[in-house]
């Protein structure tokens, strides 16, 4: 498929509104079909469908176009605003930038919640390539870390997913009540939140981490090279349950 330079304009006044946000994740199996299902669960009055891709490619592809025609039948190639790459193996990559093109989608978010699903290298190479065709692109380490984005889809987005954000009132030292701001695209953060439920106020954050993780959490174990961690995505995902509820914690109402 050739690729030619577009440049895609977004109404927020006048024209296509936050509200009519449409998305289509790009999934393979389990790991996208539970993102999916909480966004269409939690989200407003935005478009969300999916799209499967394709498995086992070679690393290297002459031609994408069979395969990039083939994801866009089972869309009947609609139009979207936001694509969600939840890819789980790394040789799909090569088909994002046509996707992305034939789609006329003016942002993506490709999420690493395991490193070898999309490592550094390759998502620097995806990042100019998307650019080159004016498509806004971030790829968040986990995908949980996402807390904003330059582009109004993508900021449209983060208003509901991403980073958790929260607000607690606490009644007697006790969690009485945890509101989700902002939860994890996973669902995890509103499965913690009601476990928090009559928990004592100082044993909240390490129980927040805790139940992020065994949700279960979606990240992987394993090291990724590109965070400046030592530890798993998984821990990292729990770290910012954890900074969440601490940060709520001091803001919250008391009776």
């Amino acid at each position: 498929m050739t690729r030619t330079k577009s440049i895609f304009l977004w109404f927020s006044v006048g024209g296509l509104g936050l509200r009519d946000l449409r998305i289509l994740a790009l999934i393979h199996g389990w790991y996208g079909k539970r993102i999916v299902k909480n966004i269409e669960k939690r989200a407003p009055d935005w478009s969300v469908k999916a799209a499967k891709l394709p498995s086992g490619l070679p690393p290297i592809l002459d031609d994408t176009e069979e395969y990039v025609e083939g994801v866009l039948k089972q869309v009947d190639g609609e139009a979207v605003d936001l694509l969600l790459f939840l890819s789980e193996e790394a040789s799909t990559a090569q088909l994002l930038p046509d996707l992305a093109e034939a789609l006329g989608a003016e942002a993506v978010i490709a999420p690493a919640d395991d490193y070898g699903w999309l490592p550094r290298g390759l998502e620097r190479q995806l990042a100019e390539e998307l650019r080159s065709l004016g498509v806004y692109a971030v790829f968040p380490r986990p995908f949980c870390s996402l807390s904003g984005g330059e582009h109004p889809a993508v900021r449209e987005f983060c208003r509901r997913f991403g980073a958790p954000k929260l607000k607690i009132r606490l009644s007697g030292g006790v969690v009485e009540e945890v509101e989700v701001v902002r939860g994890a695209p996973c669902g995890s953060t509103h499965y913690m939140a009601e476990k928090l439920r009559g928990v004592k106020a100082e044993e909240a954050p390490h129980l927040a981490g805790l139940y992020t993780q065994l949700y279960p959490c979606l990240a992987t174990h394993t090291h990724d090279p590109a965070i400046k961690s030592s530890c798993g995505t998984i821990h990292i995902s729990g770290e910012l349950a954890m900074k969440a509820v601490e940060k709520a914690l001091k803001e919250a109402q008391t009776p």
